[in-house]
């Protein structure tokens, strides 16, 4: 459930990021949009203001002409050559304004071949007043407005025509930027609404995950107290166990031990055998109220952690194991890398298992040994392998168990505690502990170790 939650969390938070960032792009792309467009306005600005100015231009070169023609002022003239030469340019300005669109520049070949006969024929009134040193009155009222007026008037036209064409260019673009405004304002509100909808709802999550977990750290805190109540009860339970049953026990046995010698002669074979299995067993209890105080103590035993150097705790543990032995397995050790831990707890670690290695494969022949390891990336894998009698691996669910046991006392002697101690031990270092297992022929204990900078 907790795990549910956090991902819708997460999933909220993640989608409310997106859509802002849709959102944000959106406004970007469309404030593009905005720029583009304000470009082409201005620039539909400037072609219609270049055609004004052209005709502008070709009145004033008309006026500069007639007023030349009637004063014979040559200043007039000079104005008039001044227009003349400009005319081209803007013409090309033009076009080049225009490049984009192809009607506009048909419109303006048309226009250009109407000035350059504008032109001419202004050209040819200059020509007449040079030519003949003087022109009438009535000469220069035909100049002026007999064909000019007319030709002036499909100038006007043609000039108005593309700057209607330029304007409704310039209406459109208008209409599609207030649709494109209106759109985006609709995304812009809609995105946020979203975006903060869906933020909203992650802090209403997280603010219940919080709740939620200080629920949950206030039932772990009672359940820490709860537990630390009941280890306490268990070590009163321990002490208990540990002053009140040794007595009896050293009781039975002393007695036991004081009848056997004193009436001996008194006893035949079988009682004399009763006797020894009275010994036996309290001396059995005593071993396993022995193993079971230690187990309790392992788990409120503080970890000491160290650098640990395995190959000479690996040898000192093995001398210990075999010092009495006439004849002990053989051992095939590899180098093996330090580890990180406390020493005097994974030395127990080794001992429980290389006991049960050298005791488990005491009925072969020849019985082997090997200790080796593997390192891995944030853990090292130790392994202590034996060829003896091995276990079935379909009751591998109590091999580590406390006080179970997959071999019987007739077997093999023990009380089923030391891989029970190795698994505490392994556990609080925070590493794993695992068998593996083929009957007759081989077992292996694996257990991993933390490197120092993951421990």
């Amino acid at each position: 459930m907790n795990n549910r939650r956090a991902m819708l969390t997460k999933a909220g938070l993640t989608t409310a990021m997106l859509l802002l960032i849709m959102v944000s792009a959106i406004a970007f792309y469309r404030i593009q949009q905005f720029a583009d467009s304000a470009k082409l306005v201005s620039h539909t600005h400037l072609v219609i203001e270049k055609i004004h100015h052209l005709f502008s231009e070709l009145k004033d070169a008309e006026s500069a002409q007639r007023a030349y023609l009637i004063t014979g002022d040559e200043s007039f003239l000079e104005a008039h050559h001044t227009v003349v030469v400009s005319v081209p340019e803007d013409i090309a300005d033009l076009k080049t304004l225009t490049a984009d669109n192809p009607n506009q520049q048909q419109q303006i070949s048309i226009l250009e071949e109407m000035i350059d006969d504008r032109l001419h024929v202004l050209r040819l009134g200059i020509d007449m007043l040079a030519n003949r040193q003087g022109i009438s009155n009535d000469e220069v009222v035909a100049l002026v407005r007999g064909d000019g007026r007319q030709t002036m008037t499909q100038l006007r036209i043609q000039m108005q025509r593309m700057i209607d064409t330029e304007e409704k260019l310039l209406k459109d673009r208008a209409e599609l930027v207030e649709q494109n405004a209106a759109s985006t304002k609709r995304w812009i509100l809609f995105g946020n609404l979203l975006a903060v909808l869906l933020l909203l709802t992650a802090i209403w999550m997280i603010l219940r995950e919080i709740e939620h977990r200080r629920m949950a750290q206030r039932e772990i805190e009672k359940t820490a107290a709860q537990l630390e109540l009941t280890n306490k009860e268990l070590e009163s339970f321990s002490y208990s166990v540990s002053h009140d049953l040794r007595s009896p026990l050293r009781a039975i046995d002393g007695y036991s031990r004081i009848f056997e010698e004193d009436f001996a002669d008194k006893l035949d074979d079988e009682g004399r055998r009763l006797l020894k299995v009275i010994r036996t067993s309290s001396k059995k209890m005593g071993q396993l109220i022995d193993d079971l105080l230690a187990f309790s103590r392992m788990g409120r035993k503080p970890v000491d952690f160290g650098r640990v150097d395995m190959n000479a705790l690996v040898d000192d543990v093995w001398r210990e194991v075999c010092g009495e032995m006439s004849t002990p397995p053989v051992l095939k050790k590899e180098p093996l890398p330090s580890s990180w831990g406390d020493r005097a707890l994974l030395r127990q670690v080794l001992l429980n298992l290389l006991a049960n290695a050298v005791k488990y494969s005491s009925t072969k022949s020849e019985p082997v040994i090997e200790v080796f390891s593997r390192d891995q990336e944030h853990e090292t894998l130790y392994s202590i392998r034996d060829n003896g009698v091995g276990f079935d691996m379909r009751f591998y669910n109590k091999l580590f168990g406390v006080f179970q046991r997959l071999h019987t006392e007739e077997e093999f002697p023990g009380t089923g505690v030391g891989l029970a101690i190795a698994q505490r031990v392994i556990v609080r270092h925070g590493g794993r502990i695992w068998a593996e297992s083929k009957p007759d022929e081989y077992t292996i204990f694996n257990f991993s170790l933390p490197k120092e900078t993951n421990a």
